[in-house]
């Protein structure tokens, strides 16, 4: 019975700390969020995806991986009051939308932010030129347009 009694224990311990992991891991993501969403209210929550309202009253998503970095983030209102600061040196969603103005371009409506394979962290970002709906895509490092198509 001594024998037993250290390895139910142990067995209890192993059982009970992956509980305790996940509020410690959640509110690591909850403090991330609020320097990614600068005076966002989280209002859906599904493991490490959370839908978020903005100041302007507009939602997005971000999602985390299990280290706590940012996976990816999109919203419906680039340049209309989304907000995402991603950090690391990565241009803001603002700093996008301002520089896609400056170009020319129009960005408007859906917009997502996630690292691609080829070009690194980019932004998505849809928008109109010439009455056409287009689709940009953004560097995150620098802010420069890598490619236009018409969508």
């Amino acid at each position: 019975m001594k024998q037993i009694v250290p390895v139910l224990l142990a067995a209890l311990m192993f059982s009970i700390a992956p509980a305790q992991a996940k509020p410690t891991e959640d509110a690591k993501n909850r403090e991330s969020l609020t320097k990614i969403v600068p005076a966002g209210n989280i209002v859906r929550q599904d493991g490490h995806e959370y839908k978020l309202t903005t100041s302007k009253n507009t939602l997005m998503e971000v999602e985390f991986n299990r280290d706590g970095s940012i996976d990816e983030a999109s919203g419906d209102a680039a340049g209309a009051g989304d907000v995402l600061v991603p950090g690391e040196g990565r241009k803001t969603l603002e700093e996008v939308v301002k520089s896609l103005n400056v170009a020319g371009k129009k960005p408007s409506g859906d917009w997502s932010f996630k690292k691609s394979f080829i070009h690194g962290w980019i932004y998505e970002v849809e928008g109109f030129e010439g009455g056409k709906k287009m689709e940009y895509l953004v560097s995150a490092k620098d802010g420069s347009l890598i490619k236009e198509k018409q969508d």
